[in-house]
């Protein structure tokens, strides 16, 4: 009678003289599956707004089972398993730089440097002058605060600044749309998203602001000392200032809700002479303008030489 043995030696068996590999089972008798954990292999882009929102491709592998993906341990607003090996999800807010993570059933991606998401400084905004303007628009307002590099569009509400320039990653000239009377928030967009909303950003369009039409004389020695007639509409007894470029007058008066008599400050070339009260600034025009000329003497004016009366 023939023995029959059988020895286990590791995972393969001896019988008959004969060698058969074993496969390894688990508990339930059903071969063991080897599980893989997810990789992640870019991202793109690598970097958003800190107010979150940006739209994030994923590659990697082992992603198609994904049930959650984090930002440096802060989940995705939104996540889509594109393919295979590919998912699209929306970064949540964050700051600074985060290892962007997916979790599946079998585990959680390791930290790389493939993985690596920057939140970008937004744009923000600190203050904005003046604080009002003619609803024609037309007024010249200055933009401060930061994240300005790279400004693609500056908004008066809904409506797009009509021309605007970044002067630097702090400031910003604008000059304002036409709008209907009323407060609306500056809002200025980059590459990095969209400032948020603040009571620093807000600008009145209002009906009353300072016209001017005319200058007279309408040019004056560069020392200064001109006494100049200043004509238009909606100046205010109270609260008013009267500027040569970007320089106050030597002194004023408003004469009634048409005159002003200005002393001109010193300075040079070309400028345009604003009337600002608690509405705003007078839209510049060629109008306003007063011309300095070098070495020559001023002469002193009456108002009553012009015939103008409160």
């Amino acid at each position: 009678m023939r023995r029959l043995c059988v020895c286990s030696v590791g995972t393969v068996l001896v019988a008959w003289g004969l060698l058969f590999a074993a496969t390894p089972v688990g508990a339930a008798g059903h071969p063991r599956t080897k599980t893989l954990a997810p990789i992640v292999r870019s991202i793109v882009p690598d970097h958003g707004a800190q107010s979150g929102g940006t739209s994030v491709l994923i590659r990697g592998s082992n992603i198609v089972n994904a049930t959650a993906v984090d930002f440096g341990g802060f989940p995705a607003s939104t996540l889509t398993i594109r393919s295979q090996n590919s998912l699209i999800v929306t970064s949540p807010p964050g700051t600074g730089t985060v290892n962007v993570t997916v979790t599946t059933p079998d585990g959680v991606s390791g930290i790389t440097s493939a993985d690596q998401f920057s939140y970008a400084t937004t744009p923000t905004i600190q203050n904005v002058a003046p604080r009002s303007g003619a609803t024609l628009g037309g007024t010249t307002v200055t933009i401060s605060g930061s994240g300005f590099t790279g400004t693609t569009a500056v908004e008066f509400g809904t409506a797009e600044a009509a021309s605007f320039v970044v002067d630097s990653n702090i400031a910003i000239t604008a000059v304002t749309p036409a709008e209907a009377a009323g407060q609306v928030d500056v809002s200025v967009t980059g590459p990095n998203g969209t400032s948020p909303i603040d009571p620093a950003d807000e600008f009145t369009f209002m009906l009353k602001v300072p016209t001017v039409t005319g200058v007279t004389p309408d040019s004056g020695p560069s020392g200064g000392g001109t006494q100049v007639v200043i004509t238009g509409s909606q100046f205010l007894h109270n609260g008013t200032s009267v500027f040569f470029g970007g320089t106050p007058a030597e002194g004023f008066s408003v004469i009634g809700s048409k005159a002003i008599m200005a002393i001109s400050p010193p300075g040079s070339g070309v400028v345009d002479v604003t009337v600002t009260d608690k509405y705003g600034t007078s839209i510049t025009s060629n109008s306003d303008q007063f011309t300095y000329l070098p070495n020559r003497s001023s002469r002193s004016l009456s108002v009553h030489e012009y015939g103008l009366h409160s």
